[in-house]
């Protein structure tokens, strides 16, 4: 009786500490371009990983309000994300005249195509220069200030 106890006991402290995913940690921050705050801007956070498994990697997306400012949010609907590295995406739609774009409003239907305020390779986490840590008991708050660079057209031959 005692062995069978003390195995159901030993299992159940097994499982108890060895199941679960990691703790979750409060990430947030502001994003600016050219020192101004960016709003409606889908900010990333990617592991900093060579081979992304999503089941050991946290990974989560916050949208900035007026004043550029975000909290990270985990796709399970959890506030924050694992302690780890991170590459950080910047991606802020507008029409190709300027105009803000609707948060919902999905870039592939806007007429007349879209651009993002931010340099091209601050859209991917293979190409962006953003990269944080994110810390256990800290408090995790970001500043992400880009310099915009201008836009060149394609398509163009002014050189006739």
């Amino acid at each position: 009786m005692f062995v069978k106890t003390l195995v159901l006991v030993l299992g159940l402290v097994i499982c108890l500490c060895g199941c679960g995913k990691p703790p979750m940690h409060e990430v947030g921050g502001v994003v600016l371009l050219d020192g101004k705050p960016v709003s409606n801007c889908k900010v990333g956070f990617f592991p900093d990983v060579a081979v992304f498994n999503p089941d050991r990697h946290g990974y989560g997306f916050g949208m900035t309000y007026q004043d550029g400012k975000f909290a990270i949010v985990h796709p399970q609907g959890d506030i924050g994300i694992w302690a780890g590295k991170y590459k950080v995406t910047l991606v802020a739609w507008v029409t190709k005249d300027g105009k803000d774009i609707e948060p919902e409003a999905k870039p592939s239907e806007v007429p007349g195509g879209v651009l993002n305020r931010f340099p091209d390779e601050y859209e991917s986490p293979g190409t962006t220069p953003l990269s944080v840590k994110v810390k256990a008991g800290d408090k995790n708050f970001f500043e992400f200030n880009v310099a915009s660079k201008p836009r060149t057209e394609t398509g163009s031959d002014d050189s006739k």
